[in-house]
Parts: C-alpha cells; structure tokens; sequence
C-alpha cells in the first residue's frame, strides 16, 4: 500500500495513505464532523456515513485514487484525484484554450477536517502527492468544480502549490478554475 509519512507544522506525525476498505467508519466520521463551512466549500459527493461506506465497498471499480491523511485510526484529511475528465471542466478548460485529457489530467478535489486547518497538513501531503502524480504519467491537476472566489486562503494555499487561475464561473457563488502542471 502506498503511503507517506507527512508531518504537521508543530511536528505531528500524520500518514497520508490510499483510502482502504477498512476506513469506511473513519471516513464516515471525518464526513459527519466537517462543519457547515467546510462542507459549503467541498462537496463533490454526499458527506455522510453511509456514503463513505459506499466509497469504500467500491474501492475496486472506482476511477479515482483517494487518498486520506490518518492520525491513527482517525481519518483528518481527505483528497480524490479522479482519472476522468468530467465534462463541466473539460468544457471550462476548453474555452480557455486547454484540452483536457483522462489520465494525462487529474481532477483534485481536497478537504482537511476543521480542527487540523491551518496546521500545515495540506502542504504538507501535496508535495508528496504532486511528485506521485508526477511519477504516474500525470501532466496536471485541476481543481474539481474550481475554488470559491471568495475562499482566499485556499486560493493562496494553490499558489503557493504551484496552481495558476484559468479565469472563472458562476454557480451558487463565482468559483475560479485553477490547474497546476506537473
């Protein structure tokens, strides 16, 4: 099983790791705690329990790689790197100039728990996991459904990852496409 050891800004050790079959409770747990914030920030799927059951019963058949940073059994971070190009940013990207392509291009879409913002763990699991996407014949990563405009710190935090912003679009609230490449 792929994984890397991470470690937080005050030195805590985390293990960013493939999601397992075995992590359905800890993912459901980490889905029901996410505040009414985060959640309106991240929401590529339903955030429940029995959804991250569902994920973890279909590890096999599933065509994105997700990835979890665990502090013990306790899931506090959760990335979904899709293969797929879905429609809406391939549509998006087009008109930018860019042609997205499956496999080549890689949708991102990550969350951290509430209480582990702010503590160096995205940074943290991004470089290793941008070398790891690097390493598996990816040219880029896309922000899946962009990030809200007015999250300035997550769009910071992309920069500073390398992301540039492909311009923009409405949906409940304007978001900003943003691509990195590899």
């Amino acid at each position: 099983m792929q994984q890397f050891p991470i470690k937080a800004k005050d030195g805590q050790d985390f293990l960013l790791r493939l999601l397992n079959q075995q992590d359905a409770a800890a993912l459901g747990a980490f889905f029901v705690a996410l505040s009414e914030a985060t959640r309106s920030r991240f929401g590529p799927h339903p955030l429940s329990s029995e959804y991250a059951q569902h994920l973890c019963e279909a590890l096999a058949d599933d065509s994105a790689q997700r990835w979890v940073i665990a502090d013990g059994a306790a899931v506090v971070g959760y990335f979904i790197f899709e293969r797929k190009i879905l429609e809406p940013e391939y549509q998006r990207y087009y008109v930018q100039g860019v042609s997205l392509q499956a496999e080549l291009d890689v949708i991102l879409a990550p969350c951290i728990a509430d209480d582990y913002q702010n503590a160096g763990l995205a940074m943290a699991a991004m470089q290793p996991l941008m070398a790891e996407f690097k390493r598996q014949g990816a040219r880029s990563l896309v922000l899946m459904g962009g990030t809200q405009q007015s999250n300035h710190r997550a769009r910071h935090f992309y920069q500073r990852c390398g992301f540039v912003e492909y311009g923009g679009f409405q949906t409940d609230v304007y978001n900003i496409d943003m691509r990195l490449i590899l």
